[in-house]
């Protein structure tokens, strides 16, 4: 019967041979006929859940899969299955993908097995062209960030708006509201959190303020707004040299003698671990010679309310000689502009996108606004813009000949509805009709939008015996951001009614530690991964507070204790013949990183974010090394692997991380627990990328909240850095060192320190050389007249200046007198 009639074998059973064999003996005679059909040409060899997929035909057929467990395989299989084994033509077949690379992969693993035609692979993007072939200049941002067009169309609708003063008034309302709201608060409209999840938005949610800083509290957020409105200059989280490790405190006010405040704001009192480290920064500052300290906490803004507050702060700061002046909103706003130009600017784009997503149109948007309760005044404010801004955009791209992707979707489901499912790609000389489709295989099921299952229904409407595959993983649905809708997937049997659902759990790509990892984190949000390697790997915690800097390292890279890090990982993956992998949650990294530190094309700022950061990191490495070395996003790198992947910001405030921004989009359907869950499951992502070596960047002040969660199943080993040896860099370098003459006491260097910080250098108490400023430079082209002009030399009066290379042989050894450079001995 399998050879006969495959397609019918299961109703056979069910009507013949029921009660004679046991389902479980049909199962196995199924698994074993598929496999031997398959091993003729197979990919590679398949497990049992597999098989059950391609072997699953009757009805729609919903697959998780969870990470690593062969999803493309079984997609790929399972067509040629149908193809070769089950009579089933290469145009009754269609596999749809969402990206460009993903069905370009699936469409060559099918020609490799298939001698004659293969089935038709394309994007549903691609499938809506072949629909509708529009005259229309098609529009978009690409994936890879090179392509922005579609960033550049929104921006020319709103540049239109901004000529008119009563719309720039309403960006400026919403915007400096913005940047001063309290978010800590959740407002009415239906949404309330119990206490412990509002601990947990309180530590992953982003405060901008109104300077542009990031900071940790509501309460420090009323602090550094109070100051940049009466323009009183400040360092927010500056290092600070002591004898507390890593210190970093909130504010510093500086006077033009080298003294200054320092206020900390100590926003988690009654902690024993956090008091007794408060009571150490009280002793630093008590005992630092012209610095006196503000200490403030939540009680004192409950207690007096903000504005009192900021007005006793006031008093404080002017009897130490600070002067306050208060900006107009104009004066503010003039310097915040384009930032908050910039910011509302995305905030839209994002906006346009979730109701293009959603199939609203300005007319239903506007009734949406019109019913939508909020007492968030910000928020209100600027859904009030919206719909205008929505019917611009859509009036611009008939007015210019234009069409969004999201468009050319609407436009396909429209096609087909009435009745028109002949579709055909010019170049790639295909044609085919929907009409003869019984099989519609789906890649990434758990990413479709509104949009995509109205595009579906319309061919299901049109072609009632098509039959669904759609594969996917609730576990790595992480494109929510982008309007995807996840209840499609856990709604499938609904959505789909006479449908089975079966799961491919195997981890064929990473060790057990990595599964189990993964598995932690998503406990009891689904089956777990199943593990096929028999290698244990390694998952590692490095605590960047912890990093054992060597005096070449402090030389080198200063305050910056992440790029050390990553060194040491690179040339221990490198040396062993395996690729590394960094991944960060955003483009930007959460620590400090010394660019001043690096002369030439390592600091290059022609690049920005982890790009600039992955380009320092090569430059330590050969040339023919470097292209083993890779930095991504997580999203970006979904669905890739490396054999050694170093999650860099595994903090509170990135995983999970809120922005701010989230509260424009609560009318679409946004929230606080979505958007933790997401942020979990690219965590997930971000985890399960790594074949044998995992290794997270933490703080231990600041762990992410996930890592506690995982930390509650299994315990997580911290590096041993001892087996990690420092590096070098592949050209040679020289180390500076700037000290005091003996004789002359700690004066000579405190005068200069400001200006040797703005050049790169940095403190720190060597073995052997005391406490010194120092900073790398490379020798290739190191003219020691550079460092005679520079700012700090000619303020210099009793300092020394040692040279070294890599080797610690001295280069050149020099006495300061009045900005004189004068050579000594070595």
């Amino acid at each position: 019967m399998f050879r006969s009639n495959f397609l019918g074998a299961d109703a056979h059973y069910r009507e013949i041979a029921q009660g004679i064999v046991s389902l479980a003996e049909y199962l196995q005679e199924r698994r074993s006929f598929t496999r031997m059909c398959l091993n003729q040409n197979a990919e590679s060899r398949l497990d049992d859940e597999q098989l059950d997929a391609i072997g699953t035909v009757e009805n729609h057929l919903q697959v998780v899969a969870r990470a690593g467990s062969g999803k493309t395989s079984t997609l790929v299989n399972r067509a040629y299955f149908l193809q070769k084994h089950c009579g089933i033509k290469a145009n009754e077949m269609m596999l749809l993908a969402f990206n460009k690379k993903a069905a370009e992969e699936m469409e060559h693993r099918l020609a490799k097995l298939l001698d004659g035609a293969p089935p038709f692979v394309m994007t549903f993007h691609a499938l809506a062209h072949a629909l509708v072939h529009p005259d229309q200049n098609l529009i978009h941002d690409s994936s890879d960030g090179r392509d922005q067009t579609l960033s550049r169309f929104v921006q020319a609708v709103i540049d239109d708006r901004l000529r008119s003063p009563e719309f720039v008034e309403g960006i400026r309302k919403v915007m400096l509201a913005h940047f001063q709201e309290d978010w800590d608060r959740i407002e009415d409209g239906g949404y309330r959190l119990s206490k412990e999840e509002m601990l947990e938005y309180r530590r992953s949610l982003q405060r901008e303020t109104l300077k542009g800083d990031f900071v940790k509290s509501y309460g420090e957020k009323v602090i550094a707004n109070f100051l940049f409105e009466h323009q009183v200059g400040y360092l927010y989280e500056s290092s600070e040299r002591c004898r507390l490790k890593n210190y970093h405190p909130d504010f510093k006010l500086l006077r033009g003698d080298g003294t200054g405040v320092a206020i900390e704001y100590f926003g988690m009192a009654g902690d024993p671990d956090y008091d007794d480290m408060s009571a150490e920064k009280v002793r630093y500052w008590a005992s630092k010679p012209g610095w006196e300290l503000i200490e403030c906490g939540p009680d004192d803004i409950t207690a007096h309310g903000v504005a009192e507050f900021q007005s006793l702060l006031q008093q404080a700061l002017e009897k130490r000689g600070f002067v306050f002046r208060k900006m107009s909103e104009d004066e503010i706003w003039h310097q915040i502009r384009q930032r908050a130009l910039d910011r509302f600017s995305l905030a839209t784009r994002s906006f346009i996108a979730r109701c293009r997503k959603s199939q609203r149109t300005p007319e239903s948007l506007e009734r949406d606004v019109e019913k939508y309760k909020t007492n968030c005044r910000v928020e209100a404010d600027f859904l009030k813009i919206m719909p205008p801004i929505y019917a611009d955009y859509l009036d611009r791209l008939e007015a210019e000949d234009k069409e969004d992707f999201d468009g050319l979707l609407s436009r396909a489901t429209a096609t087909i509805a009435k009745g028109e499912t002949s579709f055909s790609r010019i170049t790639k000389n295909q044609h085919g009709n929907l009409l003869n489709l019984r099989y519609l295989m789906i890649d990434e099921y758990q990413d479709f939008s509104t949009l995509f299952h109205s595009l579906i229904e319309a061919i299901r409407k049109q072609n009632p015996r098509l039959q669904l595959f759609c594969v996917g993983d609730d576990w790595q649905a992480i494109n929510g951001f982008a309007g995807s809708d996840l209840r499609y997937y856990e709604n499938f049997s609904t959505y789909f009614p006479r449908s089975d659902r079966l799961s491919i759990s195997t981890n064929y790509r990473s060790a057990k530690s990595i599964v189990d990892i993964g598995n932690a984190l998503m406990a009891e949000r689904g089956n777990p991964s199943l593990v096929h390697s028999t290698l244990i790997g390694n998952v590692w915690l490095a605590h960047i507070a912890d990093f054992p800097h060597s005096p070449n390292e402090h030389a080198r890279h200063g305050d910056d204790s992440i790029t050390p890090m990553v060194l040491r990982l690179v040339a221990h993956a490198l040396a062993r013949g395996k690729d590394i992998v960094l991944l960060s949650r955003n483009n930007s990294l959460p620590g400090f990183i010394n660019y001043k530190a690096y002369q030439g094309d390592e600091g290059d700022k022609t690049l920005v974010g982890i790009e600039r950061f992955g380009k320092l990191i090569r430059s330590y490495f050969p040339e023919h090394l470097r292209p083993k070395i890779k930095i991504s996003t997580a999203h970006r790198f979904k669905g890739l692997q490396g054999s050694v992947v170093v999650v860099l910001d595994a903090v509170a405030g990135i995983y999970p991380l809120i922005h701010q921004d989230w509260i424009f989009l609560r009318l679409l359907g946004e929230s606080v627990e979505c958007i933790t869950d997401e942020a979990r499951r690219l965590f997930y992502v971000a985890l399960t990328r790594a074949v044998d070596t995992l290794v997270i960047f933490t703080e231990e002040k600041r762990k992410s909240p996930f890592l506690e969660d995982i930390e509650k199943s299994m315990s997580l080993t911290s590096i041993r850095w001892g087996a990690f040896p420092p590096v070098s860099a592949t050209s040679d370098r020289l180390k500076v060192f700037v000290g005091n003459q003996p004789s002359r006491g700690s004066t000579p260097t405190v005068r200069i320190k400001d200006l040797l910080k703005q050049e790169g250098y940095s403190y720190s108490k060597l073995e052997g050389k005391g406490g010194c400023w120092l900073r790398s430079l490379d020798q290739e082209g190191f003219n020691i007249d550079e460092l005679k002009n520079s700012a700090w030399s000619r303020n210099a009066d009793g300092v020394e200046v040692h040279i070294l290379d890599e080797q610690d042989k001295f280069v050149g050894n020099y006495r300061i007198d009045v900005g004189i450079w004068t050579e000594l001995m070595a």
